[in-house]
Formats: structure tokens, C-alpha cells, sequence
């Protein structure tokens, strides 16, 4: 979506793809929708289903992220985001399961010191993903933002005349 100079009646909006526009309009939506059931689910103490709501969440803002021109790059959504967000999946339930496993008693055996439910969050949430995203991107970096793209980008910003260029008061 490209967002156009101001006008009296408003911002004025386009694509270059208006299915496009429609598209994105209804994940933006979808996106506010699942915030809701999110905060809904957490707030009536069903953290672990509103942490899946979370994932459906991200996977939404993954597509929107993959979007260039109102085309969406659905493989860079696979990878590294779908891998990223399934590892959260899997830490989450992990998480649950060994915390169920061993309610109320300590485990008879560790995880590098950690009980073996937060041993599944370090290893899934935090460091694999960690380490994939920072590879993963550097992996995937000319498909999510290309020295052409960039290139343009700036030359887009720096004409007076673009739609995209700065107008008064902004830096």
C-alpha cells in the first residue's frame, strides 16, 4: 500500500494492486480481531490458548510484513517466520506439558540446571529463535529488503515530486 500526499478531504490511499489493498484492509481488521480474543482469553485465565491466538497473531503480521507493492511473499513468511513461530508453538506446549507433568513435585532430573518446562522456553522461545531470526533474515535478506528495493526506496524519498517524500515538518 502506498500512503499519498495529504488532501483536504483526508489521506488518500492506493495500491498498485487494489485486491491487494482489500486484502491487507481485512488483515489489518483480522489483526485487531485476534488482539481482542487475546486479551479476552488472558483475561478469563486461559493464558496458554490466548499464546496460540498470539501466534495466529504474528502469523498475520508476518503476511503484512511480506507485503511490497500489494504482492505478498508468502515464501518468506514460511521461512524464517513460520519456522520461528512454530518453535513458539512447541515451547508453549512443552511449557504446559512439563509444567502439568510435574505439578505440586520437582522433577527427578534437570535441563542444564532449569526445570525441564522453562528449559522448552529458553531452548524454543528464546535462543533457537532467536539465532534463527538473526541467520535466517541475514539467510532471506535480498528477498525481504533488496539493495534495489532499498535504492529505490531512497530515491523515492528524496524526490520532491513522490508520493513517499517528506513534506513540511517532517524529517
Amino acid at each position: 500500500m502506498v500512503i499519498r500526499a495529504p488532501t483536504p478531504s483526508g489521506w488518500i490511499t492506493g495500491s498498485d494492486r487494489p485486491g491487494a489493498f482489500v486484502t491487507e484492509t481485512r488483515l489489518v481488521v483480522l489483526s485487531g480481531l485476534l488482539w481482542l480474543a487475546m486479551v479476552v482469553l488472558a483475561a478469563a485465565g486461559h493464558w496458554l490458548a490466548g499464546l496460540y491466538v498470539l501466534l495466529a497473531l504474528l502469523l498475520v503480521y508476518g503476511v503484512l510484513g511480506s507485503s511490497h507493492k500489494g504482492r505478498f511473499d508468502l515464501k518468506l513468511v514460511a521461512f524464517p517466520t513460520g519456522v520461528w513461530i512454530a518453535m513458539w508453538a512447541g515451547a508453549f506446549w512443552l511449557g504446559e506439558y512439563f509444567a502439568q507433568a510435574y505439578a505440586g513435585s520437582a522433577p527427578g532430573f534437570t535441563v542444564l540446571g532449569f526445570h525441564p518446562s522453562f528449559a522448552a522456553i529458553i531452548a524454543l522461545f528464546w535462543l533457537l529463535p532467536t539465532l534463527l531470526m538473526g541467520f535466517g533474515f541475514e539467510w532471506v535478506k535480498d528477498r525481504w529488503l533488496s539493495k534495489e528495493r532499498w535504492d529505490d526506496y531512497l530515491e523515492s524519498v528524496n524526490d520532491p515530486g513522490s508520493d513517499e517524500a517528506p513534506t513540511g515538518g517532517e524529517e
